[in-house]
């Protein structure tokens, strides 16, 4: 598997997404319009779900939780080797 990192891009369009969500909250705020104030619920979701996305990505490999491709996939072996344990005579 490749590993992901973020770039500066990455954060940069970051960002933005948060930038726009907060604009879009505070004009359906000020104005009391209810669809500006549910686009801006849509959008606080995405920006919350773009930044945990974010920070798992460019969390080390050493990190608590691991990094990208960290908890194993199908295709890792298990750690413990019991087959091998036991010999056959």
């Amino acid at each position: 598997m490749v590993a992901l990192r973020g770039s500066r891009q990455d954060r940069t369009l970051l960002i933005a997404v948060w930038v726009l969500t907060v604009v879009v909250l505070v004009l359906g705020g000020l104005a009391r319009a209810w669809p500006l104030l549910v686009w801006g619920g849509i959008g606080l979701l995405a920006a919350v779900f773009l930044t945990r996305i974010y920070i798992r990505d460019t969390r080390g490999p050493g990190a608590p939780g691991g990094g990208a491709g960290a908890g194993g996939g199908p295709n890792e072996q298990p750690a413990d080797d019991s087959e091998d344990a036991e010999e056959p005579r």
